[in-house]
């Protein structure tokens, strides 16, 4: 949200207190009676209003976040070493860094998927230099 725009809805929701604070519950009332319309259908109709704005200001917000992660992400390497080379690899920067084996599973044996997302992680942190054989 810009701050144009987010002065101009603070603009307007003190426009919006002032006007409900000067004018009394029976003006209201009767101003409602006056055009014929209901308190609490159009109290549901303004609710549903700013729900359809909040889910499409979230729906927006969380498509623009997902083009920036899909824009900043690391390249995955194309190239992969061997399952025995990842698995050596990675065996290294557990001994170099022992705090980076905390998250995986120890003692278990890894399935070849799970190393290779490991090694991508590794790499992408700098722990492993994706040029290595």
């Amino acid at each position: 949200m810009t701050n144009a725009s987010r002065q101009t809805i603070e603009a307007m929701q003190a426009l919006a207190g002032q006007d409900l604070e000067e004018a009394g519950n029976a003006q209201i009332r009767g101003e409602f009676a006056e055009d014929a319309l209901d308190p609490a259908g159009e109290a549901r109709h303004v609710a549903e209003l700013l729900d359809t704005i909040v889910a499409q200001f979230m729906r927006d917000r969380a498509s623009a976040a997902k083009a920036l992660r899909a824009a900043t992400a690391p390249a995955v390497p194309l190239q992969r070493p061997t399952i025995e080379t990842m698995r050596a690899l990675v065996r290294a920067a557990f001994d170099t860094e022992p705090q980076l084996a905390a998250a995986f599973r120890d003692g278990k044996a890894h399935a070849d998927a799970d190393v290779q997302s490991l090694y991508d992680d590794l790499v992408a942190l700098g722990k492993i230099c994706s040029s290595r054989p």
